[in-house]
C-alpha cells in the first residue's frame, strides 16, 4: 500500500521554489503521500486535520530526521511545550495561557501600532525597504520584548538567535548549519537564565514576571521550565510572524485588485490576514507519532509510526475551499455561505498555537501600517524562497516606493 503513495521530495532544492505544484499533484493522487526518506506525509485537509486532532497521535521528535538526537538543540526542543504531550502539556499550557487572553491582546494593539509606525518611518526618506530584514524581522521581537520587559538593547541579539533557530527544522541540516544553530541556542540559554534570575528580584507587570509567579492548583513552573517557556515564546512569537509578514506583503503587491479592495474597505483586514495565512502559510508543517495502532485515510499505522503534515497542501484543498488556488481576501469575511473551513496554519487540537490571536493582531496591524504609510510600493527585485526551510521565508523582500502615503 505505502509503495503506491506519491512521493514529495522535500530534500530537492527545486521543490522549495514552487511547493504548490508538486503538493497539488501529490494530493490529487492520494490524501497521504511519502517524503523522500520514506516517512508518511498528510496532504489533504481531512488527513492533516485528522492527524492534528487525533488524541492518539502524539508529539514526536521533529529533529530526529536530521540526526539531531543529542546535544543542545535536542535538549532545547525536548523541553519546549510543543514537544510535550498531555497531561504535561495540559499543565504547562494552563500556566501560560492567561498571558494570551483577548483582553491582553487588545491592550497590546496600541503598542503594536506604535512599533509598526516607527519601523516604517525609519525608511520613508530612502524610498526603499527590505520587508524581511528592515521590518518583519524587528516588529514581532519588539512586541515580545515589550511583553517580557526585555531591555531594548538586547532585542537584536534575541532576534538573531530565534531567527537562526527556525532553520533547525529545515529538511537538510549540514554540519556548518548545525554548528551555528548550537551556538545560538547555547547563547539563548545563558541569556534567558540570567534574565530570569534578575527578574526574580524585581517582579513587575510583565509577562516574564507573570510566568515566574504563575500558579495553578498550587503548581508552578520550575526554573528549567521557565527557561524553556521563555525561549518557546521568543522563538514562536518571532520567527513565524517574521516570515508571515514578509510573505504577505509581496502576496498583496502581486494581487493589486485585492489590495485596492482593502484600501476602500479596511474592515476586511482581519479576513485578509486569514486568507494570506491560508494561501501562503509561513509554516510548512509539523509531525505526530501514533501511540497505538490506528488508520489515517486508509493507511494503517503501528505504534511509533510518524506522520508529517503539509499545511500548504491542506490549505489549498479544493474539496474544502472553493477555487482554492485563487487569492480572495473576502473568503473569510462572512459574506458567503456556508462559512469556509478554518485554516490549518495555526494547527489544530491540543497543540493549536497559543499565540494565534497575537499573531493575527501583528499581521493585521503590521500589514495595514505598511500599506497605509507608503505611496505606490512595488517589488524591486525577483524573490527567491530559502530552500529546505520549514518556516518558509524569502531570502529578502526589497520594496521600492515613491514616498510617504498622502
Amino acid at each position: 500500500m505505502r509503495d503506491r503513495l506519491p512521493i514529495v521530495d522535500e530534500t530537492d532544492p527545486g521543490f522549495w521554489a514552487d511547493i504548490h505544484t508538486p503538493l497539488r499533484i501529490a494530493r490529487e493522487r492520494s490524501a497521504i503521500g511519502r517524503g523522500a526518506r520514506g516517512g508518511l506525509l498528510a496532504l489533504s485537509y481531512r488527513a492533516v486535520e485528522g492527524v492534528l486532532r487525533n488524541p492518539r497521535m502524539a508529539s514526536t521528535d521533529l529533529l530526529a530526521k536530521n540526526g539531531l538526537t543529542s546535544g543542545p538543540l535536542h535538549d532545547w526542543w525536548s523541553s519546549v511545550m510543543f514537544s510535550t504531550n498531555p497531561p504535561e502539556h495540559t499543565r504547562l499550557r494552563a500556566l501560560v495561557s492567561r498571558a494570551f487572553t483577548p483582553r491582553r491582546i487588545a491592550d497590546l494593539r496600541p503598542v503594536i501600532e506604535r512599533i509598526a509606525a516607527d519601523l516604517v518611518s525609519r525608511h520613508v526618506e530612502r524610498g526603499r525597504i527590505d520587508v524581511l530584514h528592515d521590518y518583519s524581522h524587528h516588529l514581532p521581537i519588539r512586541v515580545m520584548g515589550h511583553m517580557l520587559a526585555i531591555p531594548e538593547d538586547d532585542y537584536a541579539r534575541f532576534a538573531e538567535w530565534t531567527a537562526n533557530l527556525g532553520l533547525t527544522f529545515s529538511s537538510v541540516v549540514d554540519p556548518n548549519l548545525r554548528t551555528m544553530l548550537e551556538a545560538s541556542i547555547v547563547a539563548l540559554n545563558e541569556y534567558t537564565a540570567a534574565l530570569i534570575d534578575s527578574r526574580r528580584g524585581a517582579l513587575g507587570d510583565d509577562l516574564l514576571s507573570a510566568l515566574i509567579t504563575a500558579e495553578e492548583h498550587g503548581d508552578r513552573l520550575s526554573n528549567h521550565e521557565l527557561v524553556a517557556m521563555v525561549e518557546n515564546l521568543l522563538f514562536a512569537g518571532h520567527d513565524t510572524t517574521r516570515s508571515f509578514l514578509s510573505i504577505a506583503v509581496p502576496l498583496l503587491l502581486r494581487h493589486r485588485d485585492q489590495l485596492a479592495v482593502l484600501r476602500s474597505r479596511p474592515e476586511l483586514w482581519p479576513a485578509a490576514v486569514d486568507e494570506c495565512l491560508r494561501f501562503e502559510p509561513a509554516v510548512f508543517g509539523s509531525a505526530r507519532e501514533a501511540s497505538v495502532e490506528l488508520e489515517i485515510e486508509g493507511v494503517s499505522l503501528a505504534p511509533g509510526d510518524v506522520v508529517s503534515v503539509a499545511i500548504p497542501a491542506a490549505n489549498r484543498d479544493p474539496r474544502v475551499y472553493a477555487d482554492a488556488d485563487r487569492f480572495d481576501i473576502t473568503r473569510f469575511a462572512g459574506e458567503t455561505s456556508p462559512k469556509p473551513a478554518a485554516i490549518l496554519s495555526f494547527g489544530q487540537g491540543v497543540h493549536y498555537c497559543l499565540g494565534a490571536a497575537l499573531a493575527r493582531a501583528e499581521g493585521e496591524i503590521g500589514l495595514r501600517a505598511f500599506f497605509d504609510s507608503l505611496d505606490e510600493p512595488h517589488l524591486d527585485a525577483a524573490l527567491r524562497w530559502v530552500p529546505y526551510a520549514h518556516i518558509r521565508r524569502y531570502e529578502s523582500v526589497p520594496v521600492a516606493f515613491s514616498g510617504r502615503a498622502g
